[in-house]
């Protein structure tokens, strides 16, 4: 399958607006960073973000991994420029390149999968989304084009390429103006806020036997810890939500941000409640965390870990050397034995320069008597001993979502994700595209629900609710 990469045009100063657009506030995240995630969710490889005017702060802003930043040190002489420097850092096999600008927040992970799709069936040098006969961005251009592309300059970017090759161009249409359109202004920006929240569907709360159009769903991802459990307590409905979803051929992982327990003990714990999973169908942020060191650093590199068995067994599967001493980078799971001793010597190593990488950001686990300290209040430990914000791989960043789907072959439309907690579950869902439903049987209480700016598609008591909204969808 032809490679299609995604090059986001950064650099720009925004004098006109006042402040830099790609920090601006998006829903709880910076704008730049929810542009990048758009473009993760639709498995554009690689995606290339182009910086230039207040580069450090951006590439902070960016908070997430899976990504490449290049420098344009020529920023002020125009888009163009930055159109060179996101070409020069495409790799040799690439077939394409959709460009991106950083503040249409309106595109969608689907519009840009389209696009993609088009030129695979198509072959057309040039496609571009378009509302009523007008032409808008995001715009894809094919190999063929980059000698030509590189070529253009000011703030042309690919416009005189789509004139010149007008005959060849493909175009998809979108359904409101609002998707193609950019933030120029502050009105432009609260009114491209306000469209997005307005978009939003309010929970629904639906009694058993009510009909939501859940029928599209296949595909399930199950947060475990408030949702099938409760410390070592089954939820109710447990037993019959997995014989229903056999029956009737759902495909499922369970994916957990608690890093502590490896996936066979997951699988025992189930199988205590009577439910028989296998591991392969569990998936830890320790899991991910350990994949994504993978990917950055090389085999046998020290690391410290805080964690239990699920972050140790994970990082010793991938070939990392555990160790107290000159660690290249400290990893921070849950970890119930958690003492002074353990943040000193994390904190020691993360002012000598090791990177510090958490594996989720839950800052309260659910059990019997109520919500005790996550991970999260561990990471903020750190955090303020060192100065240094970590990198975060569990929900609600991409990383787990997207290994789920990989693991089942399903694609965004036909998954849902059931989970307690709005910050993590319904927010990475949303950003996945995914559609969301919260269990009010763990951390999120129906009072957090209004205020939140993560709006669940639909809003159940259990397990036992959901299993009458689907089976009554059937």
């Amino acid at each position: 399958m032809e490679k299609i990469a995604a090059i986001i045009l950064a650099a720009g100063a925004s004098t006109r607006f006042g402040e830099p657009k790609q920090l601006l506030d998006w829903h709880g995240v910076p704008l730049l960073r929810h542009v990048t995630e758009t473009a993760l969710q639709a498995d554009l490889d690689p995606v290339i973000v182009v910086l230039g005017s207040h580069a450090e702060a951006v590439r902070q802003a960016l908070g997430t991994h899976g990504i490449q930043t290049a420098m344009n040190w020529r920023w002020e002489a125009g888009m163009s420029t930055s159109v060179q420097v996101g070409l020069a850092a495409l790799p040799p096999d690439t077939s394409a390149a959709l460009f991106l600008q950083c503040d249409q927040p309106l595109v969608t992970a689907d519009l840009l999968r389209t696009l993609a799709k088009r030129f695979r069936k198509t072959g057309a040098p040039i496609v571009h989304p378009v509302y009523a006969g007008r032409r808008g961005t995001p715009t894809l251009f094919a190999r063929r084009l980059f000698p030509e592309l590189a070529e253009v300059s000011g703030d042309r970017g690919g416009r005189d390429l789509i004139s010149r090759y007008a005959k060849e161009v493909t175009t998809i249409e979108v359904a409101h103006a609002d998707v193609l359109s950019d933030i120029d202004t502050r009105a432009d920006y609260e009114r491209l806020k306000q469209r997005c929240a307005d978009d939003r569907k309010p929970p629904s709360e639906p009694e058993p036997g009510d009909a939501m159009a859940l029928d599209h769903v296949r595909h399930l991802i199950v947060d475990m810890d408030g949702v099938l459990w409760r410390g070592d307590e089954p939820l109710p409905g447990l037993g019959d939500f997995f014989t229903f979803i056999r029956q009737k051929d759902f495909n499922f992982i369970l994916a957990t941000n608690n890093s502590s327990h490896l996936p066979t003990q997951y699988a025992a714990k189930l199988a205590r409640f009577g439910v028989e999973v296998s591991p392969e169908r569990i998936l830890t942020s320790a899991q991910a965390t350990a994949a994504y060191l993978a990917d950055i650093a090389p085999p046998r590199t020290r690391v410290y870990a805080i964690g239990g068995e699920g972050v140790l067994h994970a990082l010793e599967a991938h070939n990392f050397e555990l160790a107290e001493e000159n660690a290249a980078y400290v990893i921070v799971g849950w970890d119930r034995q958690l003492t002074w001793k353990k943040l000193s010597t994390a904190s020691l190593l993360i002012h000598r320069g090791a990177g510090f990488v958490g594996t989720n950001p839950d800052k309260s686990y659910p059990t019997e008597q109520g919500p005790v300290p996550g991970n999260g209040a561990q990471l903020a430990a750190l955090e303020a001993t060192t100065g240094v914000t970590p990198i975060v791989v569990g929900k609600p960043e991409p990383w787990m979502y997207r290994e789920a789907l990989r693991r089942m072959q399903a694609r965004p439309e036909t998954t849902a994700v059931i989970g307690d907690r709005l910050e993590t579950d319904i927010a990475g869902g949303i950003n996945a595209d995914i559609t969301t439903i919260l269990v009010l049987s763990g951390i999120a209480r129906r009072a957090d629900v209004a205020p939140s700016p993560y709006q669940p598609d639909l809003m159940c008591e259990d397990l036992d609710h959901l299993l009458h909204v689907l089976a009554n969808d059937e």
